[in-house]
């Protein structure tokens, strides 16, 4: 049996300039070990006169046929490269990929099932591959471009993207019928519903008459909170109705006796409360929001950039709830104590969750590129925090 070795962290590959087949010996072009598209990744090992030894991104080693490897990547595909195994989307455009087939798929850390477990992937989740092993059960590699965060999962697991009704028919056909099957897909059905929230409450009410009919419990699954999110997610608002609810929030903070507006908040305050001023933060993303520096506690970060004017403003970047800290929004008072069926009750029509990878953590739109971030645990407010995203 093959077995893939996991590539080292930090290397930087050369890339192939068509695509074509990593054959398992030199010289035999009949024991194909996968394939490989436009621009893959390779790590050259050795040369013959017709061939490169290679290293591919999931660690399987062969030979390829001689080409041109580049350097660099530039965005370029082969016009016959196979779909098959590489597709690219409705517009030819994208990464070859595809999609996740299996609830919480465990993300491995090398190409093997003894190997940790980093993560889970989400059903459905778009996956970009650039090598497809050709024999059972080969895995691919979907973690970052050096290898520095490897992450791989199989390739038996991957296919097109499901969708709602297509897995709708599916448990139609087996509920009733087959219990086993039934509830295997009507726990796909839930886990789409939460990327599809038009379906969302039907998809949680099958859920809950399969779960009842075969008696079972399940304790990661609080099926009634779910419903009332649906009730609230299932009318979507236009922006311009949603920007204008956002706006009357009159959103701000309250620590100490000093209140905060977002987008106000000066140096001035910040040395009236006694926050340290730093230079950087660790493990900010990089992709993002990237103010000029900061003031901290231990429970909050206030981000400060400079204005057109030349004045210095701030806005809370993140706060953690433990020492008599508010955010106040529209009215709602909301400290450590603050429930989360409030929270819902309250700002529900404005709020969007993933709940199958993030749950109890809950996203308000800010403009086009913002989210105001809530995080609960054991059902009161834990955090807050503002991200910007590219």
């Amino acid at each position: 049996m093959h077995q893939a070795v996991a590539q080292p962290a930090g290397q930087r590959p050369m890339y192939t300039s068509t695509w074509g087949h990593l054959y398992r010996e030199a010289g035999n072009s009949k024991d194909l070990l996968g394939v490989f598209p436009t621009e893959a990744p390779v790590y050259l090992l050795d040369s013959t006169n017709t061939q490169y030894k290679v290293q591919v991104s999931n660690g399987d080693i062969g030979y390829i046929d001689r080409q041109p490897l580049k350097s660099a990547m530039f965005g370029k595909r082969s016009a016959d490269e196979p779909k098959q195994y590489f597709y690219r989307g409705t517009t030819d455009a994208q990464c070859p990929h595809f999609y996740v087939q299996v609830a919480q798929l465990r993300v491995r850390k090398a190409p093997n099932t003894t190997s940790t477990a980093v993560r889970r992937a989400g059903l459905n989740e778009m996956v970009c591959i650039d090598y497809v092993p050709l024999y059972t059960d080969g895995w691919v590699y979907i973690g970052d471009h050096f290898h520095e965060s490897p992450e791989y999962i199989q390739m038996k697991f991957l296919g097109p993207e499901l969708t709602y009704d297509k897995v709708l028919k599916e448990y139609l056909a087996v509920k009733g019928k087959d219990q086993e099957k039934e509830l295997a897909a009507v726990g796909r059905l839930r886990e789409i519903g939460w990327t599809k929230y038009p379906k969302l409450k039907q998809a949680l009410i099958y859920w809950k008459e399969s779960y009842a009919q075969a008696g079972i419990v399940d304790p990661k699954v609080d099926i009634d909170f779910e419903l009332l999110l649906a009730n609230k997610f299932q009318n979507e608002l236009q922006s311009e109705v949603y920007a204008k609810k956002l706006k009357a929030l009159n959103f701000h903070f309250e620590w100490k006796g000093v209140s905060l507006s977002d987008g106000k908040i000066t140096d001035a305050q910040m040395k009236q409360l006694a926050l340290q001023r730093v230079s950087e933060i660790p493990d900010m993303p990089e992709c993002g929001w990237e103010p000029r520096y900061y003031y901290k506690t231990p429970n909050m970060i206030v981000a400060f950039e400079e204005n057109y004017k030349g004045k210095v403003v701030g806005t809370m970047y993140k706060l953690f709830f433990s020492d008599g800290e508010n955010i106040v929004v529209d009215n709602e008072r909301m400290d450590a104590n603050y429930a989360e069926k409030d929270f819902v009750n309250h700002f529900g029509e404005l709020l969007s969750a993933d709940w199958i990878s993030t749950p109890h953590t809950y996203y308000i739109q800010n403009g086009d590129a913002g989210l105001f971030i809530f995080r609960f645990v054991e059902g009161k407010l834990a955090s807050y925090e503002c991200m910007y995203y590219c």
